[in-house]
């Protein structure tokens, strides 16, 4: 058994929108102490952006930006936009700039050199069009939510849909990065339909929220990343979770609450700091 964290090879982030600022909070204290030091991570939706900003060395950055930009959005829909050209919902449009904040020229070359990232979008069943699939693929997480709360869902795969992987250091630039997190992010109407390479993609989250199954066999410990509670987390030989003590304090899309967002990094902090107190003391060991 170990005391720390240096025989952890892959990590797992999981999706959960501005949730996923605990898994910042978190990373931010235990990295250091517990020799946190993975060769591969493996992400999804805004566990992407926030896995990104963290291997760019960018998560302080990632989080002042995000706050000072829902602090000067004053709604998460403009119903006057109806009936024009401009968008009803503005986070596609937000989140596109803030990624592209983060990830300029020293970030994105620091991104590239650091460990591999793949991030995970959704390829939607042969027998829906896109906005079908957006329906039915969000029904079905919704209805097993609901009725089962997995931490690993599996309605969306019985449905049809393909997960797909894509190493952020194959991207040639921050724009071609931003483009495939917000694919991987993609949750209409939130965001418009993404495509790549010419067929249409939908948030990762769709096919698992948490996507172990890119890990591959025999390559080491792998620690995953929640981004809210779980009644029940099984236990997997190899396989370490972590999840936040509490609720996190914000939406997931909620563009307008800069409180929310460091509340939720704040609540990561403490649960690393708890984690630390505890795995120091001997009283648990990952």
């Amino acid at each position: 058994m170990k005391n720390d964290l240096s025989h952890i090879e892959n990590v797992v982030f999981a999706g959960g929108g501005n949730r996923c600022f605990w898994q910042a909070g978190l990373w931010d204290v235990i990295a250091e102490p517990l020799n946190l030091k993975p060769k591969r991570i493996f992400s999804v939706s805004a566990g992407s952006a926030i896995s990104c900003g963290i291997l760019a060395g960018q998560s302080h950055e990632c989080l002042r930006i995000v706050k000072e930009t829902t602090a000067s959005n004053a709604k998460n829909r403009y119903m006057r936009n109806l009936f024009t050209s401009e968008p009803v919902f503005p986070h596609e449009r937000l989140y596109r700039e803030m990624v592209l904040k983060i990830m300029h020229g020293d970030a994105f070359k620091q991104l590239k050199r650091g460990p591999s990232n793949a991030i995970q979008v959704a390829r939607i069943p042969r027998w829906l069009g896109p906005k079908s699939a957006v329906a039915v693929g969000l029904m079905a997480y919704q209805l097993e939510k609901k009725l089962r709360e997995p931490v690993h869902p599996t309605y969306g795969r019985k449905l049809g849909f393909k997960s797909e992987f894509i190493n952020a250091a194959d991207c040639n630039s921050p724009e071609e990065l931003t483009d495939l997190i917000l694919s991987s992010s993609c949750t209409p109407p939130m965001t418009p339909i993404m495509y790549r390479n010419n067929k249409p993609v939908l948030d990762g989250g769709l096919f698992d929220n948490a996507p172990v199954h890119g890990v591959p066999e025999n390559s080491g410990d792998t620690l995953v990343l929640l981004s809210r509670p779980y009644r029940f987390i099984p236990p997997v030989t190899g396989r370490e979770y972590l999840a936040p003590s509490e609720k996190p304090p914000v939406d997931s899309w909620d563009y307008t609450n800069p409180k929310g967002v460091q509340d939720t990094f704040d609540l990561g902090r403490r649960d690393g700091e708890a984690l630390l107190k505890t795995m120091g003391s001997g009283r648990i060991t990952l």
